[in-house]
């Protein structure tokens, strides 16, 4: 809007008369309570009659009229000042940022949009960095697993032959001396390939390809048939060596029981006993050396893949690091996508502020609410809602 729609010739003429219409105005407002008040105070010292009612229904006809003429009279100068106003106002929103149609408003949305897309992209390059995080965290859970599982699979072989070459070896009589003698000198100390091969246990995964874990696998098992094929004759041939130094006092203890049997049952019944016992009290202690070499062989493969998976985790960081960011402002803003949501909205908002309200304040807040339930009250079906909370008052006015 241009300022030659103002002329000054009017304007002028219009601000000259505003001081006559405001002292009209104020005439009228005069005149208008004195007439009222001479009526109200008959009506409070009297009483109110059926002559009294028509006299002031009378009377606020003719206030109806006196403002119909103050507003005529003050019209022409407000309207001015309103068209000024107008003016003023038009120029502010022509450049007002907040006004998508504006240049200004036009200039920040291409910002948000530009912000929103730099926001996008970095999302993206989280998830991804979070991705590959997950994938290399998993990698290492999974290395941990399969290298838990082939030390089972192996230990377990080892555990077995174990028991086996000591069992010939508790179990040696003196009948059966030579034959388990030959037993335990021909004891086999190599692992065998075939066993190592039948290895098959796997771990679940969620991040992991089948080519990945296949991978992981591979390079778990690759060198460990050697060293366990190693471990296994060193300890096998330790075991086996201690009980063949020991098969010529193992044949003389027995001849020796043997003897005492013929001479004193129950002398050799003790003796024997105890040798066994002694047998087992050294089978228990090689059994739990055994076991804290597993568990220390265990603990230091655990931290080795765990240490390959931190390294594999700060790089993957490190060359996820942006480079730029981001200044946007970020707010969360609602959507209702179903009616049913603005009743989980208002939900919210009454557990966490409304119940805390006065009746006053969530009177002014449900004003519309209320003013359709009041319409649905005063309408022909008379619909009411009937709660101990809620009372209907009848408002009565005068008549026309």
């Amino acid at each position: 809007m241009s300022t030659e729609l103002i002329k000054v010739d009017e304007f002028t003429s219009l601000i000259k008369s505003a001081p006559d219409a405001l002292g009209k105005n104020q005439k009228s407002i005069a005149n208008c309570n004195s007439a009222g008040q001479a009526i109200l105070d008959t009506i409070q010292g009297e009483g109110m009659t059926d002559e009294l009612d028509a006299k002031a229904a009378d009377y606020l006809k003719k206030v109806n009229v006196t403002i119909t003429n103050m507003k005529t009279r003050r019209m022409p100068v407000t309207q001015l000042f309103d068209r000024i106003r107008s003016i003023f106002t038009t120029d502010e929103k022509a450049i007002d940022p907040k006004d998508k149609t504006t240049i200004p408003g036009k200039i920040v949305a291409e910002r948000d949009r530009y912000a929103a897309q730099k926001r996008e992209e970095e999302r993206r390059k989280q998830q991804e960095m979070q991705r590959k995080a997950d994938i290399e965290k998993e990698k290492g859970t999974y290395r941990i697993a399969i290298e838990k599982a082939i030390n089972t699979h192996v230990n377990s072989y080892f555990a077995e032959q174990r028991e086996n070459l000591s069992h010939i070896w508790e179990s040696i009589t003196l009948a059966t001396f030579e034959l388990k003698e030959r037993s335990i000198k021909g004891w086999s100390t190599q692992y065998p390939r075939e066993h190592f091969d039948t290895f098959n246990k796997d771990a679940t995964t969620y991040y992991l390809d089948a080519q990945t874990k296949e991978s992981i696998k591979a390079e778990v098992l690759n060198s460990k048939y050697s060293s366990f094929s190693k471990q296994y004759t060193f300890d096998m041939e330790d075991l086996r060596q201690s009980f063949v130094d020991r098969l010529p006092s193992k044949k003389q203890e027995l001849i020796e029981e043997e003897e005492l049997r013929k001479k004193d049952a129950e002398a050799a019944a003790i003796a024997e006993e105890e040798r066994k016992k002694r047998e087992e009290e050294e089978r228990k202690q090689r059994e739990f050396e055994i076991r804290q070499k597993e568990l220390e062989q265990q603990k230091k493969a655990e931290t080795t893949a765990q240490t390959s998976q931190m390294n594999s985790l700060f790089a993957t960081a490190a060359a996820s690091v942006s480079t730029t960011v981001s200044k946007a402002k970020v707010t969360e803003k609602i959507k209702v996508l179903h009616p049913a949501g603005f009743l989980e909205v208002y939900q919210m908002w009454w557990i966490n502020e409304g119940q805390n309200l006065t009746i006053e304040e969530l009177g002014k807040i449900h004003k519309k609410m209320i003013t359709f339930c009041e319409k649905k009250a005063n309408s022909d079906d008379e619909m009411k809602i009937k709660s101990k909370y809620i009372r209907y008052e009848e408002e009565v006015k005068a008549g026309k």
